[in-house]
C-alpha cells in the first residue's frame, strides 16, 4: 500500500465508529502510551459522541493481549478495538484470537512483524506512511496525526506532545513542542514534569495507570496534571532513581572494546526505564548500555539503549534472545526492552558480547 492509502484506509475506519460498536482502546504502558492512549480516547469520543466502551491497561508490559484481556473484550461484546503503542504483530496468535468476535486498528511506531493483510485488521506503523525512522515518530505524535485528519484535536496537541517528550524525541519534534507549549500557555519544562509523574505512577502505582490516562484525556490544560494527586509520587521515584544510580556506578561493568556498558541490580519497583534513560542520555549517549533487573520473579527484564543508532539495540536483543525458552525482546533501535529466565543470564550474556564483537 501507498503512503497515500493508508491514510485513506484510516480514515475509513475512523469515520466508521458509531456509538451503536462497542468500542475498546488498549494502550502501552509508559508516557508515550498513556498519552496515545488519551488522545485516541478524545478522538474516539469526538467521532461518535461517546466514550470508549472500555479502556484497558494490561498488567504487564507486552506486546500482545493478556488471556483475561481476551476475556474483558468478550465479556463487554467488543466488537471494534483500536490499540495504540503495541507492537500488537510481533506476537499474531493474540490477534488472531480477537480477529474471532472483533475488528482492531493497530496505531504503532515499532518493528514491522509483517502481520497478513486481512478484512479484520488494519495495522498503520509510523513507517508506512512517514520517511523518519518510527523511534523518532512516537505514538502520541502519529495518533495525534493521523486522528487529526478526521477530527479536531488542537486542544490536545498538548498531550502528543507530553508523548514526545517521554519517548525521548523532542529534538526531533522541538518546532512542534514549543508551537503547542505557546498554544496552552505552557512550556516544555511543564510538559517534561507531566511526562515525570506519568514515569513516577508507571514504577510505583501501575494499578492508577488507567485512572491517570482518563484523567489526562478529561484535562483542559498541562497544569490540571501538575496539581494532581498523582504528582505526589515523582519525589519517591527520584529517590529510588538515585539510590539505583549510586549502585550503579559502584558496580557497573565496562567493555570499551565492544563499547557495552552493562548493570545489573535488585529492585522491587520497575525502575530499570527511568533509571536506564538517565544513564544513557546523560553519561554514556555513544556507547551500548544494558540493564538487568531482578524484581523477585523468575526472571531478569532488560533494557537497552543506544542513542547515537550505531547499534540496532532493538535487534540486539531479539537476537540475543531468540534460542532462550520463554524469553522476549523488542522495541526501537535506540531503546528496546525483553526478558529471560534467570538460569540463562549466562548465555544472554555471551550472546550480546558475541553479536557486538561481530559488529566491530
Amino acid at each position: 500500500m501507498t503512503k497515500e492509502e493508508y491514510f485513506e484506509k484510516f480514515e475509513q475506519i475512523a469515520k466508521l465508529f458509531s456509538n451503536k460498536d462497542k468500542i475498546a482502546l488498549v494502550h502501552d504502558l509508559d508516557a508515550d502510551g498513556i498519552c496515545s492512549g488519551a488522545i485516541a480516547f478524545n478522538a474516539i469520543k469526538l467521532l461518535r459522541k461517546k466514550e470508549p466502551d472500555l479502556v484497558i491497561t494490561q498488567s504487564k508490559k507486552i506486546p500482545y493481549f493478556l488471556s483475561e484481556t481476551i476475556e474483558l473484550l468478550k465479556k463487554n461484546k467488543i466488537n471494534k478495538i483500536v490499540v495504540v503503542d503495541m507492537a500488537l504483530d510481533q506476537n499474531q496468535d493474540s490477534i488472531k484470537q480477537v480477529e474471532e468476535f472483533a475488528e482492531v486498528l493497530v496505531i504503532d511506531h515499532h518493528s514491522d512483524y509483517n502481520y497478513p493483510k486481512n478484512d479484520k485488521t488494519f495495522i498503520i506503523k509510523a513507517q508506512f506512511v512517514n520517511e523518519i525512522d518510527p523511534s523518532k515518530y512516537p505514538a502520541a505524535k502519529l495518533v495525534f496525526d493521523l486522528f487529526s485528519r478526521v477530527v479536531d484535536l488542537k486542544k490536545i496537541s498538548w498531550i502528543a506532545c507530553v508523548g514526545l517528550i517521554g519517548d525521548n524525541q523532542l529534538e526531533q519534534w522541538r518546532d512542534f513542542v514549543e508551537e503547542n507549549a505557546k498554544l496552552n500557555l505552557s512550556s516544555i519544562t511543564e510538559f517534561e514534569k507531566i511526562t515525570h509523574i506519568i514515569s513516577s505512577v508507571e514504577v510505583l502505582e501501575p494499578k492508577k495507570l488507567n485512572e491517570l490516562l482518563l484523567f489526562i484525556a478529561n484535562s483542559l490544560a498541562p497544569k490540571e496534571v501538575l496539581k494532581s494527586k498523582y504528582y505526589e509520587f515523582v519525589k519517591e521515584l527520584d529517590l529510588q532513581i538515585e539510590e539505583v544510580i549510586n549502585k550503579f556506578h559502584d558496580s557497573k561493568e565496562n567493555y570499551p572494546e565492544i563499547e557495552l556498558v552493562w548493570f545489573e541490580f535488585k529492585a522491587k519497583n520497575n525502575l530499570k526505564s527511568a533509571v536506564i534513560n538517565r544513564v544513557s542520555n546523560e553519561l554514556f549517549p555513544n556507547l551500548t548500555v544494558i540493564f538487568l533487573q531482578d524484581k523477585g520473579d523468575d526472571f531478569f527484564w532488560i533494557s537497552a539503549r543506544r542513542q547515537d543508532f550505531k547499534v540496532k539495540v532493538n535487534t540486539l536483543l531479539e537476537d540475543a534472545v531468540k534460542e532462550l525458552p520463554t524469553a522476549g525482546a523488542g522495541g526501537h533501535i535506540p531503546a528496546a526492552a525483553g526478558r529471560i529466565r534467570k538460569e540463562d543470564k549466562k548465555k544472554f550474556k555471551e550472546n550480546i558480547i558475541s553479536l557486538l564483537e561481530l559488529k566491530k
